[in-house]
């Protein structure tokens, strides 16, 4: 700031200076003229004598001065002059036009002249004066620079102070935040953009905190589920050494707890590789009929055996996306519903220009209202706390293929999942 500042009043006073020079000088040429032109009055009314150095006044606000002069016959010597030491001699200026600039008696002044019947009338003042009253304008102009540069100093120290003073703060309190000790805690100052900022990191901070104590219960909950087929594969495992059950009986468990913890683990992996912006994806296309068909035929044995029976209507609606990821959110959808359905799991799909939807309703008692906000949430347990990474995986899936998982209420009375890419209103 104080190097922006320096420069400023060093550019200001170059600037004022040149202009400052440039109005005495103009200011001074037509203070000569006009006295110039009384000369000439007074020496066409009268004689050489009548001219004195007291009838050629000028000003400057509040300073008065004598205009020197002197007048030059037609032999080229002078006859009448406000310094007497000049009569009887050959002027030292050349005059080569009306005003300008010259030097007498090796000082520098300013002149203008007129010639008047067979006589030459000179005006001049010296450089000295106008340098005086140049100085006496800059000291001025630099007094007030100095004093409006305090002034500015003192206003921009404190207003820098006043902005620096909550970010310092702030940056102290976020170098002490830990999840593990709550909300960030950050008073208002009364700026309003820095009060912003601080609300803004405060809830972050809540939503950090929320992150980090749902991901302590995840897993928790995922380190219980991981344990129980653990602990039921190393008591048959023991109970086969020690003879307590049958080798067939025991191996058939422990083959089933096995399946269990792989399925658990692959869609652990799943939703992490979902989580991946990278992953890549390669898109076909591919009919919805089929696709829910293909579905239905692999979870057929899954919904028998919960008396549910999967429908919807035939027709035919290609669609271009990653054909595997919306086929493994298909089944994720379906198999969802068979657990939750009463008899009947309905799918539903139609296309419209390049725009789609697909949903899966059942007829169950749907999701509680308190509960639709948070059914997605990877963190989110489910009845018997269950980890729900099921509809977390499904709504990674869907973002991946750009379309969104919507939970509605189904006519049929359960829970309605709607996949769908795409504005129109279906």
């Amino acid at each position: 700031m104080m190097l922006v500042m320096i420069f400023t009043v060093v550019v200001t006073v170059g600037f004022y200076s040149h202009i400052t020079y440039r109005m005495l000088i103009d200011q001074t040429k037509n203070q000569l003229l006009l006295q110039l032109d009384k000369a000439i009055g007074i020496l066409e009314g009268g004689t050489l004598d009548d001219l004195e150095p007291s009838d050629l006044t000028f000003r400057y606000k509040n300073h008065e001065f004598n205009a020197h002069f002197y007048v030059v016959n037609a032999s080229g010597f002078i006859v009448a002059a406000s310094n007497d030491d000049f009569l009887g001699k050959a002027p030292d200026l050349r005059v080569n036009k009306e005003h300008g600039m010259g030097t007498i008696q090796g000082n520098k002044i300013m002149y203008v002249s007129q010639e008047m019947e067979g006589y030459t009338v000179v005006l001049y003042t010296p450089e000295k004066l106008l340098k005086r009253m140049f100085h006496e304008a800059i000291r001025l102009v630099l007094a007030s620079i100095a004093v409006s540069s305090l002034i500015l100093y003192v206003i921009g120290f404190l207003l820098v102070w006043k902005i620096t003073r909550p970010i310092v703060k702030l940056k102290e309190v976020v170098n002490r935040y830990d999840p593990y000790r709550g909300d960030l805690k950050v008073s208002q100052v009364g700026a309003t953009e820095i009060d912003e900022l601080m609300h803004t990191l405060q809830s972050m901070s809540s939503r950090i905190r929320n992150h980090h104590e749902n991901q302590i219960d995840f897993l928790q909950t995922v380190s219980h589920e991981l344990r129980t087929p653990l602990m039921s594969i190393q008591g048959y495992a023991n109970a086969i050494k020690d003879q307590v059950v049958s080798q067939e009986k025991g191996l058939s468990i422990i083959t089933e707890e096995s399946y269990r913890l792989i399925r658990m683990v692959d869609r652990l992996l799943e939703l992490t590789r979902l989580e991946n912006p990278d992953c890549p994806q390669k898109d076909q296309v591919i009919d919805l009929n089929e696709m829910v068909s293909q579905a239905s035929d692999l979870l057929s044995t899954n919904a028998a055996e919960h008396g549910v029976q999967i429908i919807w209507t035939e027709r035919e609606a290609k669609i271009i996306v990653p054909a595997e990821q919306l086929f493994e959110l298909l089944i994720n959808l379906l198999q969802n519903a068979i657990r939750y359905a009463s008899a009947v799991v309905r799918v539903s799909f139609e296309t419209n220009k390049g725009e789609w939807f697909l949903a899966v309703e059942d007829d169950g008692n749907g999701v509680p209202p308190e509960l639709q906000d948070r059914i997605f949430d990877r963190y989110f347990k489910g009845e018997a706390g269950q980890t729900g990474l099921g509809l977390s995986i499904c709504r990674r899936i869907a973002e991946s293929i750009q379309a969104e998982l919507r939970y509605e209420r189904s006519e049929l009375g359960g829970a309605r999942f709607v996949v769908a890419k795409g504005k129109s209103s279906f």
